[in-house]
Parts: structure tokens; sequence; C-alpha cells
């Protein structure tokens, strides 16, 4: 006799995840010209492919949910002048993992995103990391690239 397990659960983890996202993510304020677009921007990678859901995944397979707007890390670890609440992944990851710890490895990292508007902002931003001057063009725009992420592994 021979067992399949489905890891339908990991849909669940997911799916949780979003909710608290798009809960905590800031909206903007009336003079934004694109409110909610953080909000409504989070994507889920199944390893490492844009996925509407992850009924395909299969022990060993890597989940990320990330956002590729261009200021989605200046959100997440701030820059002296924001007024929008920070940690929005790594506060959220705490909670996932707290909730489905027993069943998923769940934790806050940065992952490449090198489509939508975060390519563009690689390409054409003069930004640099505090300390690293000297950067090749490459390294500097594989930092930009870097956004915050969460990543969930089946245990």
């Amino acid at each position: 006799m021979r067992y399949v397990f489905r890891f339908t659960a990991m849909q669940d983890i997911v799916d949780f995840a979003l909710a608290t996202l798009r809960e905590r993510s800031p909206v903007g304020t009336g003079d934004d010209p694109h409110p909610g677009l953080y909000r409504d921007s989070h994507l889920v990678f199944l390893n490492g492919q844009v996925v509407q859901n992850v009924r395909a995944f299969k022990r060993g397979d890597q989940i990320n949910i990330s956002n590729p707007v261009p200021y989605a890390r200046k959100l997440e670890v701030g820059n002296g002048r924001m007024q929008a609440p920070l940690h929005v992944y790594e506060d959220t990851a705490l909670i996932v993992a707290s909730r489905f710890g027993n069943r998923a490895a769940v934790k806050f990292t940065f992952m490449p995103v090198r489509f939508g508007g975060i390519s563009a902002y690689a390409v054409f931003s003069k930004q640099l990391k505090q300390g690293r001057r000297t950067m090749s063009e490459k390294s500097r725009q594989d930092w930009l690239v870097r956004q915050p992420t969460i990543e969930i592994k089946a245990r």
C-alpha cells in the first residue's frame, strides 16, 4: 500500500501570510497617486516562479512571498523619514511562524525580484548602500533588486 500526502496545508499558510501582509500594509494618504498599490502587490513564488496558488507544492519546494514595488524595502527598513509602519514582512514572518511553526519553517529574508517597477528602479537609481561606494554596477543592481521576503518551507 502506498500513501501520497499532499501538502494542502501549505496553501493555508500562504493564505494566512498574505492576509496578514495585506492587513499590516500601509495604504497611502489622500495625495498618494497609487493608494493601496503596495498592499495589493504581494506576490507568491513557488521555486522562484510567480504562482496564483501553491497547490503544486511538493516536499522540498520553497515558497516565497515578496513585493515588486520599488519602495517595499524602504517600508521594511525605513530611511529616517518614514511615517508608515516599518517591518511589515519581518513582523508578518514572526506571526506566521508562531502560528504554523510546527508545520513549516518560516523566516524573513531578502530575495532578488527582477521584474516590474523594481527592475527599472535598479537600472536608474543612484542609491548606494552606506559604506559601499566602490560597488560594481552589477553588484549595485543586484543589491537594489533585493526585496523583503517571507520564505516558507515544509518541515
